[in-house]
């Protein structure tokens, strides 16, 4: 009788703790633009006022990149806890997503030093649409793979998909907007976060 070669599906176990650590040393090195001033040795409250009024686009940059990194956490987490098993593609999947999410501090601290210069704002969101094309690649590998577990329907799962198009298309037009208007592009920015403050709850148990 000849023996059938099967890839083995682990768990997500690893997967998720490796993420976890990303997304930990990803939001501490966002931190770490944000450096105490360098004040006179005899300092008035006006001085202090006017430093910190200096370092409002870094912790703006800082905030936003917090809110948007821990968002891309919170649906990441949503996502994995709705996975039954995993494969080697979405192993590298996962890592392609984790590679754009580290790279989220450059274009930080680029804006946080130039808030309204246009090159700082597109990198901005060509990294943000990349990192959105990711997920949508790890979902859309999923639903391909039958990873997820049975308890979801098909119905949730082409809706998960669909809203999942909704960032990068947004991000691709804030890149596009950086031409006419970097306000438009930092308010595009500030949008797509309350789009997916709420993660889908994808898992459906079976009546």
């Amino acid at each position: 009788m000849e023996n059938k070669i099967k890839e083995y599906t682990p768990g997500t176990n690893r997967m998720e703790a490796f993420s976890d650590g990303v997304f930990a040393i990803v939001v501490t090195l966002l931190v770490l633009e944000l450096r105490v001033p360098v004040l006179p040795e005899n300092f008035s409250t006006q001085d202090v006022l006017k430093e910190l009024l200096r370092l409002f686009p870094k912790f703006f940059s800082f905030a936003m990149s917090f809110v948007i990194v821990a968002i891309f956490w919170v649906n990441h987490h949503q996502f994995f806890h709705s996975l039954e098993k995993t494969d080697r593609a979405m192993l590298w999947y996962n890592n392609l997503l984790l590679f754009w999410l580290s790279f989220v501090p450059f274009p930080t601290a680029f804006i946080g030093e130039h808030p309204v210069s246009m090159i700082p704002v597109m990198l901005y969101g060509a990294v943000l649409f990349f990192a959105g094309v990711s997920f949508n690649l790890m979902l859309r590998h999923a639903v391909k793979a039958k990873l997820f577990l049975k308890s979801v329907s098909d119905e949730v799962l082409n809706q998960s998909v669909k809203r999942g198009v909704i960032g990068p298309v947004v991000y691709f037009v804030s890149i596009i907007s950086a031409f006419i208007s970097v306000y438009v592009s930092l308010s595009i920015f500030l949008l797509v976060p309350v789009i997916y403050f709420i993660p889908q709850k994808i898992v459906r148990l079976e009546e």
